[in-house]
Order: structure tokens, then C-alpha cells, then sequence
């Protein structure tokens, strides 16, 4: 698995390729937490090249949801996880575990970013 990470003012993106499995997931895990320990808590993972997802990778990407949420500046305004370019294969495993339903898709990287 391979992450880049751009900054934009509000916002971070990871660009996810590759696969989130029992042995990647912890390196996501980090990158995630590295970003909340800078209190930055608006987050989107670009999926586009992502291959592979297991149970391990979608904990993480749960988890990460919560903590973010839980951040808020205002009732209004607060941190969340919002996935972009979610490839066909895998918004199939979203589906079939309700994970499309708790996050905010969207279909470029541009559009999720501008969404905050």
C-alpha cells in the first residue's frame, strides 16, 4: 500500500493505492492519527487506485470516522472522513457492509475537498 498526502488549508487528502489489508491497515492507522495529533480532523481518502480492501483496512476506516466526528468546532461545523473515486470492487464491499451509507461519497477528489 502506498499514501500521499496532500494539505490544502482545511482540508487533507491521502491518496490510498494498492491494497488495506491485515498487514497495511496499521500503516493507514498512522497516517490517519498522525493527522488528528496536528488537529486536523477533515480528512478524504482518494480511493481511486485502491485494489483491495479486508476487515482490518474498514476498522480502520470506521474508527477514524468516529474520532473525527467527534471533533467539532461548532454544532455546525466539525471533522469527518469523506471518500472520493471509490472504484467499483470496492464500493461493492461498501455496500455489502453498510459502509456506504455512513460516509460521504463523492466522485473526485476536487468535489470532497470543496465539500468541507
Amino acid at each position: 500500500m502506498n499514501i500521499e498526502h496532500r494539505r490544502f488549508n482545511r482540508v487533507d487528502l491521502l491518496e490510498v493505492s494498492g491494497r488495506i489489508d491485515a498487514a497495511t491497515s496499521s500503516q493507514l492507522k498512522q497516517a490517519v492519527d498522525a493527522l488528528f495529533e496536528e488537529g486536523r480532523y477533515r480528512i478524504v481518502l482518494d480511493l481511486a487506485r485502491l485494489e483491495y480492501i479486508s476487515s482490518p483496512g474498514l476498522r480502520v476506516l470506521i474508527e477514524a470516522r468516529k474520532k473525527a466526528r467527534d471533533w467539532k468546532i461548532t454544532d455546525l461545523e466539525g471533522g469527518d472522513i469523506r471518500i472520493a473515486n471509490l472504484p467499483p470492487r470496492i464500493k461493492e464491499v461498501f455496500d455489502l457492509t453498510g459502509f456506504t451509507s455512513l460516509f460521504e461519497l463523492y466522485g473526485d477528489s476536487v468535489e470532497a475537498v470543496g465539500s468541507f
